[in-house]
């Protein structure tokens, strides 16, 4: 899950050998760069309103709408456990949101993983299976993956299939899983992480590899692209262009990781980021989302918590800070002159997690959905076509 994390018993897990290795889909380039004009003929709710699914004009749907699961609760393994019922919403671009269904109340929430492509489906996590919604009916279809296997979402461009990862004789592996839950095909047999990004059609895979990338076709031709002066495994970010993956690498396991563009073609890998010294406030970039011709960097704390940096003269970065937020911040997608970001809006000892758009250069906010004080608040969010496996919400000290 490149710069990605996931909760686990109240904890964010971070493959550090992948530099947070996971993310599903290509495309986010398109969705970074895309107009943010909005049609207002298909908005029906004002910023804040809430509506029913009946609501929903789907032809509507399209870029700048996300699907986000909210659960005012707190864990069981907190302080003071809190159940609550959670909720999966369609927010549109004006920050209207559609309750598309609710799970009954309970101190262990389900978790959004993904948004098929065809916009008819959201994938979801359990503590005991995996459940397919039909968006537009709320219609629950619910199975699990064999073999202990772990989703990572829809494939593209529909999502009529599933990608996993599973471990077999200690070997990773990742696979195809039809929607009841099936082994389709494996794909990678002995991969090197679990990092993995199709393209936005779906014909090719982009694995992390030693020191690179691997491209798997849809006809299972393997091919590895090495990046240069990288000792150590990579992880792809996604797709920048239909022709060129984003990949964080580390030069060496003691390095700082940085970001390459890498062509799928062949052609030499050029460095995206500056190698990070030891001195520098940015430890190591995972990711990055091009704005109105500025570059936004995540990266990825020692303490496990998230910030973003903006590349400055001489190879320094500057911080760019979310005014009421803790400094805990994830780019979920980037659009227009904005930024989609998972804030942490309180101390750690009373973390909660909010959702909002935030223009870099204005300091502009778009609050979709603000999460109370000491409630978990937003555990996952999906833009429309982003083509990534969604971020799995909630933050921790580390």
């Amino acid at each position: 899950m490149t710069g990605r994390a996931i909760r686990l018993r109240g904890y964010h897990l971070v493959v550090a050998a992948a530099l947070a290795a996971t993310l599903l889909n290509g495309g986010g380039a398109l969705a970074a760069t895309a107009g943010s004009r909005t049609d207002a003929s298909a908005i029906s709710l004002g910023e804040g309103q809430t509506g029913p699914r009946s609501a929903v004009r789907w032809r509507a749907v399209g870029p700048g709408w996300v699907l986000a699961e909210y659960w005012p609760g707190r864990y069981e393994w907190e302080t003071k456990p809190l159940a609550a019922t959670a909720t999966l919403y369609l927010i549109d671009p004006a920050g209207g949101r559609y309750q598309l269904y609710r799970w009954p109340v309970t101190k262990n929430p389900p978790y959004l993983v993904d948004w098929s492509g065809d916009k008819a489906r959201a994938l979801v996590s359990t503590s005991d299976a995996l459940e397919q919604v039909v968006l537009a009916t709320g219609k629950i279809s619910r199975f699990n993956l064999p073999g202990g296997a772990q989703v990572i979402g829809y494939t593209p461009p529909d999502g009529n299939e599933l990608l996993a990862w599973r471990s077999v004789e200690r070997r990773t592996q990742l696979a195809l899983y039809g929607l009841n839950g099936q082994l389709l095909k494996v794909v990678i047999p002995d991969a090197a992480t679990i990092a993995a990004v199709y393209s936005a059609n779906g014909s090719v895979l982009a694995a992390g590899g030693s020191h690179g990338v691997v491209l798997i076709s849809s006809h299972g031709v393997s091919r590895k692209l090495p990046v240069p002066g990288v000792r150590s495994t990579c992880a792809p970010s996604r797709w920048w262009t239909s022709r060129v993956i984003l990949v964080s690498c580390a030069a060496t396991a003691a390095s700082r990781s940085r970001l390459w563009l890498v062509p799928a073609d062949g052609a030499r890998p050029t460095a995206l980021t500056a190698q990070r010294g030891k001195h520098s406030p940015d430890p190591g970039d995972i990711d990055a989302w091009p704005v109105r011709g500025r570059l936004y960097l995540q990266a990825l704390m020692p303490t496990g918590m998230f910030r973003i940096f903006r590349p400055a003269t001489g190879g320094q970065v500057a911080d760019i800070t979310v005014p009421g937020t803790a400094g805990n911040n994830w780019i979920v997608a980037a659009r227009g002159s904005r930024l989609l970001i998972s804030a942490q809006q309180s101390p750690c000892a009373d973390s909660s997690s909010s959702l909002l758009w935030f223009n870099p250069v204005t300091r502009h906010e778009q609050m979709l959905i603000r999460s109370p004080r000491r409630l978990a608040g937003v555990v996952g969010a999906a833009p429309y076509g982003q083509r990534t496996a969604p971020f799995v919400f909630g933050f921790g000290c580390g």
